[in-house]
């Protein structure tokens, strides 16, 4: 033990002694640690809100349409459309969805007074509020009445404000989309960013109904049905009803697949949930290098520390030192450094989380296992590339080091 003492006194000795040489070979280390922290935390924090926000539409959801194949960069349908016929059919007889409402979307050009702006307009029923809880600031939802009729009335979001009315009241005032025009009845509660990115106040709604007659060209034909399980509990029932249902309505005989997807709640968490452990992984090893930048300096140096000091290991192997002393110094000295480097790391990573937190708002959770995974990668590095250096000191031959100029 005491003997061990010794060699980390040894040790130490010689990394005080080249500080700016140290600190320099440490510099790759502290690097790789705290972007792998950064880089795991950040994938983390991605997934934290990606899920909070899906969890905001509710747990009981579920997304009906049609079976779609990803062939050359586009999805091809695969399957019979989804249509009025099959709405008709889970609004009469099911019992475990509580809300049901098409969806039909189309880009369009809506113009206000400021300008006009390409957006997307949503046709569904007045149940869509509900089934994705979407809050309204001023103004009201359009009625039962107003899709059975097919009203030119709609409903926007904050950037369709914000751009086409700026302070102006839109609700009651004229919104023209693609020419037609519509009365605003009511405004969308802010939401911000969606969870793939895109602008959830960048919409207009309106009755299916109405889209379908003035602006789609297609009474019959949905992009899908949105619906709501009962309860969280039921949402398996509701989606075993729905596709009974549908297979009926279809006309699909036993033993062949289905023609349609459901997508529910509870799979789109999961699904979003890999995509970004994923990122986070591939981010992480792509962190991952630049520590093994840091360990390769940390071996380039100790290879030319070896060789200034070959006389200095020469006298103490003469003196009675063993090999394995000469072993344990030089790999202490490479462990001290990595450790060092990880602990400047793991500290510059949480700075860093903060910092990114500060200026753009996103939140980075600095989870412990981040730090832990670049902690431990930091002695690992010390200890892989620190290894042949330390090798090369002890194999030298007691005379020639004597000798050596």
């Amino acid at each position: 033990m005491k003997q061990l003492l010794k060699t980390f006194k040894v040790a130490f000795q010689a990394i005080n002694k080249n500080k700016t040489r140290s600190l320099l070979t440490m510099l790759g280390i502290i690097i790789g640690v705290a972007a792998v922290i950064m880089t795991i935390s950040a994938g983390e924090g991605a997934t934290q809100q990606v899920q909070n926000q899906i969890s905001g539409l509710g747990t009981n959801l579920l997304m009906i349409g049609t079976k779609a194949e990803h062939r050359a960069g586009i999805n091809v349908r695969m399957g019979k459309p989804i249509d009025k016929k099959d709405f008709d059919m889970l609004q009469k007889n099911s019992v475990w969805m509580s809300k049901l409402s098409p969806l039909v979307a189309i880009g369009v050009q809506a113009i206000g007074p400021n300008g006009y702006k390409s957006t997307t307009v949503y046709g569904v029923s007045q149940e869509y509020f509900d089934i994705l809880s979407r809050d309204i600031s001023s103004g009201d939802v359009f009625t039962e009445e107003d899709v059975k009729t097919a009203r030119k009335v709609c409903v926007i979001g904050e950037t369709i404000r914000e751009e086409l009315f700026s302070d102006l009241d839109p609700v009651g005032r004229k919104i023209r989309i693609n020419k037609v025009p519509f009365t605003i009845v009511g405004l969308l509660k802010e939401e911000g960013q969606g969870t793939m990115g895109q602008d959830q106040d960048d919409m207009l709604i309106a009755p299916y109904t109405t889209i379908q007659n003035r602006l789609y060209g297609q009474r019959s034909g949905y992009n899908m049905i949105m619906a709501s399980a009962l309860s969280e509990d039921h949402i398996v029932d509701a989606e075993i009803e729905a596709t009974e249902l549908l297979r009926e309505s279809h006309k699909i005989p036993e033993g062949e697949e289905d023609d349609f997807e459901i997508t529910t709640q509870i799979e789109l968490q999961e699904i979003t949930g890999n995509i970004t452990g994923i990122l986070t992984l591939i981010l992480g090893a792509i962190a991952s290098i630049s520590l093994i930048v840091g360990g390769i300096g940390i071996m380039n140096i100790m290879l030319v520390s070896v060789t200034e000091r070959t006389r200095e290991i020469g006298t103490r192997l003469a003196i009675g030192a063993r090999e394995s002393d000469i072993l344990t110094q030089f790999l202490i000295e490479a462990i001290v450094l990595s450790l060092v480097g990880g602990i400047i790391g793991v500290l510059f990573g949480i700075i860093g989380n903060q910092i990114i937190y500060k200026v753009t708002n996103f939140y980075i959770p600095t989870v412990f296992y981040s730090i832990l995974i670049g902690f431990g990668f930091s002695v690992l590095v010390g200890i892989a590339f620190g290894y042949f250096p330390a090798r090369k000191a002890a194999k030298l031959n007691p005379i020639d080091a004597l000798r050596y100029e």
